[in-house]
Formats: C-alpha cells, sequence, structure tokens
C-alpha cells in the first residue's frame, strides 16, 4: 500500500463525527497494518467515561476508513481491542488488495459531504424507501438496527427523553462545565476552528448569543437555571428542532459492551453517509443514550433522573441499548459553518 492510498484512508477517517468536535483518535502504520488507538488527551471526560463517546468515535472513523479503502480496491480485515489491558487500543487494520472486487462503493462520495445540521425547521416527508435503505445500511453491521416511532406517542416519549436529557447537561454543573469548554468562543460567531465547536456552527440564534456566551460561568447559569433557564434551553435545542423536523431515528446496540458501543459507531456512519447521499440533513442527540448507560458520574441529586432515562429508553426501543438519536429532514442549501479538522500529522506518525 503506498503513502497516497494511507493518507487517503486516513483523512477519510479524520472526516468522522466525533463528540463535540473532539476528534478523539491516534494512528499508526507498520506495513500494511493500521492500528487505531484512542487519543488519551482528548477523551475521558466525565460525559466520555469509560471511553463511551470515543468508542462511538472510533467506530464511525473505523467505518470511513474500511469504506474508502473499498473504493481504492483494498479489503479490511478488522480486530477489535486486541489487548484488552491497554484500553487505548482500539482496533488494528490489516489491509489486502483485492483485485477481484468492484472497487465502486457507493458510500465513499458522501464522506467528505456528511456534516452536522443544527438549524430547523427541516421539510420532509422521510419515505418508506428511505427508510429502507437507512435500516439496511445499520443492519450492515452485526447486531445494530434502527427504531423508528410508529405512532405519535412513541415520538411524544421520545421528543420527552431527548429534552430532559439535554436539560440535563445545563443543569447538572459538572455537564454545564463538559459542554461549554467544548465551544470556543474565541472563534467569535463566524469564525471556523481546527477542533472543538466554533460558536457558528450551533446556530444559536444572533439575540441569544450574548446571553448564551454568558451561560459559561457557573454563577451565571445557577441563577438562570432559578428562572427555569434549562428546562427552556432543552426545549429550544431538542424537543422544538425535532417536533418541527418531520423524521427521528434511534441507533439501538445489542449491548452497552464496548465492543457493541464501537460497532454502533460505524452503524450510525454508515446510516449518516447513506442520509447524505438522499439530500437529508441530520442533527445527532447522543444524550439522552450515553446517560441513559449509567456511567456518567454526575452530582447524586440527578441519579434518579438517569434511572428514568434508562427505564425511557427500554420502553422505546425495547431488547437493547438505544445509543444515539439523529433528526433528519431536507434543507434548501448546506449550511455556511461546518466544524474544522485538524492537520493529519496531529493524528500520529508513519512507520
Amino acid at each position: 500500500m503506498d503513502e497516497q492510498t494511507k493518507t487517503g484512508i486516513l483523512r477519510a477517517g479524520i472526516a468522522a463525527p466525533s463528540a463535540d468536535n473532539s476528534q478523539p483518535w491516534r494512528f499508526a502504520w507498520s506495513g500494511d497494518d493500521l492500528d487505531l488507538h484512542i487519543d488519551g488527551e482528548r477523551s475521558g471526560h466525565v460525559s466520555d467515561t469509560r471511553f463511551v463517546l470515543s468508542d462511538l468515535a472510533a467506530g464511525a472513523c473505523l467505518e470511513n476508513m474500511i469504506i474508502r479503502g473499498r473504493s481504492m480496491g483494498y479489503s479490511a480485515e478488522l480486530q477489535v481491542f486486541p489487548q484488552q489491558e491497554d484500553e487505548l487500543w482500539v482496533a488494528r487494520v490489516h489491509w489486502r488488495r483485492d483485485a477481484e472486487r468492484d472497487a465502486s462503493e457507493p458510500l465513499a462520495a458522501a464522506i467528505d459531504q456528511r456534516h452536522t445540521d443544527r438549524r430547523f425547521p427541516w421539510r420532509g416527508p422521510i419515505t418508506t424507501d428511505v427508510q429502507t435503505r437507512l435500516n439496511a445500511q445499520a443492519e450492515r453491521i452485526s447486531g445494530q438496527r434502527l427504531w423508528w416511532p410508529r405512532t405519535s406517542h412513541e415520538r411524544n416519549a421520545a421528543l420527552n427523553l431527548i429534552r430532559q436529557a439535554e436539560t440535563l447537561r445545563f443543569r447538572s454543573t459538572t455537564l454545564h462545565a463538559e459542554l461549554f469548554s467544548s465551544i470556543r468562543f474565541s472563534a467569535g460567531w463566524h469564525g471556523t476552528c481546527e477542533e472543538r465547536l466554533a460558536p457558528a456552527t450551533l446556530a444559536v440564534e444572533a439575540p441569544m448569543r450574548p446571553i448564551f456566551q454568558a451561560m459559561r460561568r457557573p454563577a451565571v447559569m445557577t441563577m438562570f437555571n432559578r428562572l427555569g433557564a434549562a428546562s427552556v434551553l432543552g426545549w429550544r435545542s431538542a424537543w422544538l428542532p425535532i417536533r418541527l423536523s418531520p423524521g427521528l431515528c434511534l441507533v439501538v446496540i445489542p449491548s452497552s459492551a464496548r465492543s457493541d458501543v464501537l460497532a454502533g459507531g460505524r452503524a450510525l456512519e454508515r446510516v449518516w453517509l447513506q442520509a447524505t447521499q438522499d439530500g437529508l440533513s441530520v442533527q445527532p442527540y447522543a444524550a439522552a443514550g450515553v446517560l441513559g448507560l449509567g456511567f456518567v458520574p454526575i452530582e447524586a441529586a440527578f441519579q434518579p433522573a438517569l434511572s428514568q432515562l434508562r427505564s425511557a429508553l427500554t420502553n422505546l426501543c425495547g431488547a437493547g441499548q438505544g445509543l444515539v438519536f439523529l433528526r433528519l429532514g431536507y434543507t434548501r442549501s448546506a449550511p455556511r459553518h461546518r466544524s474544522g479538522r485538524r492537520e493529519l500529522a496531529s493524528f500520529g506518525a508513519f512507520h
């Protein structure tokens, strides 16, 4: 495998989504073997306890690389968590030239187009044919599936569940600090940044921007919460945009085991790429699923709320563990601002 091919595969990997654009990946080549590690300096925060968000991002990164490799005529032999004692070593991929296979890979073209769109409202509807294609992509990864609300009762239950999880992110001092630490306010409301979130990507309305920026201070957030701000923010960031959008689904994994979370990330990326090919806009909501896993060590006062999230998720999707909700719809144009990526060299070295 030549250097150009290796570079193309890595660039596809770092184009994957990650929580708050943390990009928690490290790569190392040894011949035609590629090792994927979690970057310990960019992982392990409170919501990433047991590396659940990093594993999710690593799964999406892996799937992008596998898809790109196939499009270049290479098959991937995947070994996940090669050494159990090394919790940061996620996978080893052995690449093999496959002259017999058709190098066409329809999803490869969507890798660089995929993005998060936080604007609303979005148009619809999401047809049965589109749902079928998205379901098929999730199921390409063994054990993974999508759950779709079939009734207004199920949709309302999902809406309330997501709203409650998003509200917790502002009510909990721990989660509040984590959330605002991921926003690079220094980039301004019209700039971009190569890591974490530029304010311009958050789709905050202009009149609300000074208030939102002030909320990064714990004392200000505490004062606003006495006036019910967390509930309003949960309503604005989750309930309202989802209510006004035509599509909602949930990525469901078999269990909370790390290997299943990793596979869930692979399924999530396949669904997202297919949605991109179908002209859909996508916004992920991971808080409900991640908090519902029960790993996140937030304040004792909010533990009953976490238990309610777990129960509500189980009631929605039945067997398995709901991991990430996806809001879906059609927009007339792509968003003006997208999250950046670090330079490729910062993710590791060739050997």
